[in-house]
């Protein structure tokens, strides 16, 4: 196996080989068009977060973002909704996912921590869909013994034991709030979701979250997105992410008289009290699609 490969590949703990994807895409060096890219310095609030296509299909849009302020007598605010979309083709699976947007002003004259991750939709651990399974483990140990008598006479055995046993497992996403640097304040929101390991049968195909910013004033912001995963072992095999493509980051205008060019449709402004809206109410995550 070349440097490369020892690089890329790590086995986990069931001993299959997996390969942790940060958005690498074969192509995907600059030039190629598995970028996103803003059509303008203008652009806010861009509906195409993301999009990657192979063995495995990746997409991110903006579903919603609604400016406002965190309490009536408080700092500034932006409610965000991301939808994400994971299509493997074939018997294709990714077993881990993890999204992590990070926020930061626009100018760098601004202060970096003026900018805050109040909260998140799926906030801590989260099973679904949970399974329990029986399996038998049998513990054995060799035996002999020894008869002296008229002649030596060898009796070997083996001890058997075994004991039944539940297995329970479930489909996990997590969700938490980050430093950067060890400095706060929080600036990074993270989801990590998992495929049930006793049932590898991927992760659900789409999954949407919500994340809440607070700010000390109105001026522009950006949202750096970070994606990582690990695929099955035949996808990782193909060797299909190798480059990291550079997407544009995605450019927030909370000041409703400067929509942009191509203004995102889903976008409203000057809603009071964010702060005590319930993002779980615009969490979801879909297993199965049934068309009826």
């Amino acid at each position: 196996m070349s440097d490369l490969d020892t690089k890329f590949y790590a086995s986990d703990e069931d001993g299959d080989k997996k390969i942790p994807i940060e958005m690498y895409e074969t192509g995907g060096e600059e030039g190629s068009g598995f970028h996103v890219f803003n059509v303008a310095a203008d652009q806010y609030h861009r509906a195409e977060v993301l999009q990657r296509t192979g063995a495995i299909d990746i997409t991110c849009s903006l579903e919603k973002v609604v400016h406002g302020v965190f309490t009536a007598i408080d700092r500034y605010a932006t409610l965000i909704v991301m939808q994400w979309f994971f299509q493997p083709k074939g018997s294709r699976r990714i077993s881990e996912a993890t999204i992590e947007p990070l926020f930061e002003p626009v100018s760098a004259d601004n202060n970096i921590d003026s900018i805050t991750v109040e909260n998140i939709s799926f906030l801590g651990p989260y099973e679904l869909i949970p399974t329990k399974q029986n399996e038998s483990v049998t513990t054995g140990v060799n035996a002999s013994i020894g008869i002296q008598q008229f002649a030596n006479i060898g009796l070997a055995g083996k001890w058997e034991k075994t004991t039944a046993i539940t297995v329970s497992d479930a489909i996990r996403l997590s969700g938490g709030m980050r430093l950067i640097n060890n400095r706060s304040p929080n600036r990074i929101a993270t989801w990590t979701i998992s495929e049930n390991h006793s049932q590898p049968r991927g992760i659900p195909p789409s999954l949407k979250v919500a994340v809440l910013v607070s700010r000390d004033d109105r001026e522009k912001f950006l949202c750096k997105l970070s994606f990582t995963c690990q695929t099955d072992c035949k996808t990782a095999a193909q060797r299909l992410f190798k480059k990291i493509p550079k997407d544009d980051p995605i450019i927030f205008q909370p000041k409703p008289d400067d929509k942009g060019t191509r203004p995102n449709k889903n976008v409203t402004y000057g809603v009071d009290e964010l702060g005590s809206v319930d993002l779980d109410e615009f969490g979801k995550v879909t297993v199965k699609t049934l068309i009826l």
